[in-house]
């Protein structure tokens, strides 16, 4: 197995530094990790959920130093997980050609200023119209994947709670969001995390899944973790998953460039 999504102390609602997370995936024998931590939100700074601007050389150097020092027990990616914020297209295309990352996620976590993955913003599914909210974060997905800015959609379905459902079929939605990943070579994540954040499921809903492997796009995987512990949480189940599935491949990334491994090479492993 191998985790992409891993978050440190150089985000304010991370914990533990990246050496942590490298000693950690080291005991449980994984052959690969990616750090993701967030890319300076560029319209207002927010260090408690997105690092610095300042401190994106050090996270790079830092990374790169924990390559170095661990070459010969595990391979680390060094990537970035990136908001889409429209009228930022361009710095965001800036500060992403400045390092050379392994990988960039591109993720939606805002909606009309509504930060809806933060514990602030629990309270704003108690007020929204489901019917009206849906389309809305499926719009904002296929902005996310039309700037051609990044490598991987980040935890598909992360508006969806056990509480907050749709009230119709998102087959289309997904079909959407399916056709354009294809059109960019974009990548799509399967997040554990969606277990741990009242969603109740695997991100992707797995009929949003299915239609994905359909049309054949690649999966990475991630823990989302925030804190050592919780690298490669639930990835038991990702492999029940994939071993369910009679086609497809895992993407792995060196330098934004991809690879892919077919599930049945990668289960058997």
């Amino acid at each position: 197995m191998f985790d992409y999504h891993l978050h440190t102390n150089f985000c304010g609602h991370g914990r533990g530094e990246p050496a942590d997370y490298v000693r950690a995936a080291i005991d449980r024998g994984y052959k690969e990790i990616g750090f993701s931590c967030h890319l300076p939100k560029l319209d207002v700074p927010d260090p408690y959920h997105a690092m610095p601007r300042y401190m994106l050389p050090v996270y790079f150097d830092k990374l790169r130093a924990l390559q170095k020092e661990n070459a010969g027990a595990i391979r680390i990616k060094i990537g970035i997980e990136a908001d889409y914020l429209e009228g930022y297209e361009e710095m965001t295309s800036y500060l992403l050609a400045a390092f050379p990352f392994d990988y960039v996620f591109g993720s939606v976590h805002f909606l009309d200023g509504w930060h809806f993955t933060s514990r602030k913003g629990r309270d704003g599914y108690n007020t929204m119209n489901p019917a009206e909210v849906f389309p809305r974060y499926f719009e904002e997905v296929r902005k996310v994947i039309k700037t051609g800015l990044f490598d991987i959609l980040s935890h598909p379905d992360a508006i969806r709670k056990e509480y907050f459902q749709p009230v119709e079929s998102l087959n289309e939605e997904y079909a959407r969001v399916a056709d354009l990943l294809n059109q960019k070579g974009m990548s799509i994540e399967i997040n554990t995390a969606g277990l741990r954040r009242e969603a109740g499921f695997i991100y992707p809903h797995r009929d949003f899944l299915g239609i994905c492997l359909e049309r054949g796009i690649p999966v990475t995987l991630g823990s989302d973790a925030h804190n050592p512990d919780d690298l490669g949480r639930d990835f038991e189940r990702v492999r029940e998953i994939l071993d369910g599935s009679d086609k497809g491949n895992i993407a792995v990334y060196s330098r934004r460039k991809r690879t892919l491994i077919p599930f049945s090479e990668f289960t058997a492993g």
